[in-house]
């Protein structure tokens, strides 16, 4: 008796290009929150030391670097996959539709571990009988509804994964000057992001309820899709000079 197998299906290219992406991501994910959560732990040692109680977020005041860590990573991507990526036979269609999954996906990640940390420190806090507050609010702070500092993070993130793309790809596009110069347009958009959340200075519009919460939420959103488009739309115009011996 004779058995037959089915055939394998071949795998999604945007998936194997994700892939690639994401476990390069995920080594240097695993190794920035080891840093962050040792500075975070240290932080908190060292205040509780000199003042005898800690009554602010430090793990929040890691936010920054949660947002340009992976947006460096982003603009790397670009540089060091897309030639390799089309020279390999592959489209620039799969290209840009496997990076900007890894980009939500991997903001979406920080943005979650970023949340996971403070929730655990305002754990200690309350065991220690410590306050809490959130010393630089942008849209939410410590008295916002549940789920809102999360979105904000989240949206944060994301926007500047894909400002992080859209840079990367600009540069390849137009290099040197050209693609600095360009920045205003590639970098402002996060920027705008950052304003409508409240962090570009000033008095931050702290949300209260998720209704005051969704404008900038919202608008925010709005950017990004622009960004991504954008994005595409110079992915498709990038010449890939083939490098002879």
């Amino acid at each position: 008796m004779t058995t037959t197998t089915a055939p394998t299906r071949p795998r999604d290219p945007v998936l194997r290009a994700a892939a690639r992406m994401a476990r390069l991501n995920l080594r240097l994910f695993a190794w920035f929150w080891v840093v962050v959560v040792t500075a975070v732990v240290l932080g908190v040692v060292v205040l509780w030391r000199v003042d005898g109680e800690v009554g602010t977020a430090v793990s929040l005041y890691t936010r920054q670097g949660v947002v340009w860590f992976p947006f460096s990573l982003a603009v790397l991507v670009v540089a060091a996959q897309l030639r390799v990526h089309v020279a390999a036979g592959r489209t620039r269609r799969t290209f840009v539709r496997a990076s900007l999954a890894v980009a939500v996906g991997t903001g979406v990640a920080y943005a979650v571990v970023l949340q996971l940390l403070v929730l655990a420190e305002r754990a200690v806090h309350d065991a220690a009988g410590w306050g809490w507050r959130i010393a630089d609010p942008m849209l939410a702070d410590e008295s916002s509804p549940a789920g809102v500092l999360l979105a904000e993070l989240v949206l944060f993130v994301v926007a500047a994964n894909v400002s992080g793309l859209l840079v990367g790809v600009v540069y390849q596009r137009a290099p040197g000057w050209w693609g600095t110069l360009a920045l205003p347009l590639t970098v402002g958009p996060l920027l705008g992001v950052a304003a409508l959340l409240g962090g570009a200075g000033g008095d931050a519009p702290v949300a209260r309820t998720w209704s005051a919460a969704a404008p900038p939420l919202l608008g925010g959103a709005a950017l990004v899709v622009v960004m991504a488009v954008a994005y595409a739309a110079v992915t498709r115009t990038v010449e890939i000079r083939q490098r002879t011996a």
